[in-house]
């Protein structure tokens, strides 16, 4: 199984604990869009890095500070270094850039409350997505990924949290979306097998379906990204045999 892994001060005895369980983990770089200057500078960092590591598979997470004309070619250029590209969601407009006008594999947590904090509505939570970003989502094939981390935290919102995935994820399965529900993993401690992982997900009241898929949605979305930068690749849908 192939498993998203936070590069941290735990990254070498999250990676051994991983290797025993025969996980492929994928290594999540960092990268905060808050200037010309100040990303020529982090990717360099980040390069130099991931050179030094050599993880087998790389993701690289984007987080939106500052929002400039240059903001969707530099997220579209990083599909060419990484395996796995994820837009770290929260504010309307970030969900909708991510999903519109850029090319990532996964928006992560739209709901959460890092840029500012959220008001829920009486009859419904104020999770981030509607039906209209969905739809963008399915269209342009964008998954949702919404980490479990909390769910092991002291975090005092955890049941607003909880709430607001579970509403995001009615609205994934309603309009298919490929959803993946999983930890980013920063410890040993959030290191699940598939039947844990499974257990934890019906607590969401995932699918069967969609709970069988998300065993897989990395490795498929990995193998499916390194097709496109091969020669066989032309656009989706057609290849060279």
């Amino acid at each position: 199984m192939f498993v998203l892994v936070d590069y941290n001060k735990n990254y070498s005895e999250v990676c051994e604990s991983l290797e025993k369980l025969n996980y492929s983990p994928i290594t999540i770089f960092k990268l905060r869009l808050s200037g010309k200057k100040e990303i020529i500078d982090q990717m360099e960092k980040i390069r130099e890095l991931k050179s030094r590591i050599n993880p087998k598979f790389s993701a690289i997470q984007v987080q939106v500070d500052k929002m400039e004309n240059t903001s969707v070619g530099t997220v579209n250029s990083l599909r060419s270094e990484f395996d796995i590209v994820i837009g770290l969601g929260g504010l309307n407009k970030i969900n909708r850039f991510f999903l519109e006008d850029t090319l990532v594999d996964f928006l992560r947590d739209p709901h959460n409350v890092i840029f500012r904090s959220k008001m829920d509505f009486i009859h419904h939570q104020n999770s981030g997505i509607n039906h209209v970003l969905c739809n963008l989502a399915r269209d342009r094939d964008i998954g949702m990924f919404f980490s479990l981390n909390f769910v092991l935290g002291q975090d005092k919102n955890k049941a607003k949290e909880f709430g607001r995935v579970s509403q995001n994820i009615k609205f994934c399965q309603k309009y298919k979306v490929p959803v993946l529900l999983s930890f980013a993993i920063s410890n040993v401690n959030q290191i699940k097998t598939c039947e844990q992982l499974k257990k934890i997900s019906s607590l969401f009241n995932f699918s069967s379906q969609m709970a069988s898929k998300n065993v897989s949605i990395l490795e498929d979305t990995v193998k499916k990204n390194k097709f496109r930068l091969s020669d066989k690749h032309i656009i989706d849908g057609i290849k060279f045999k």
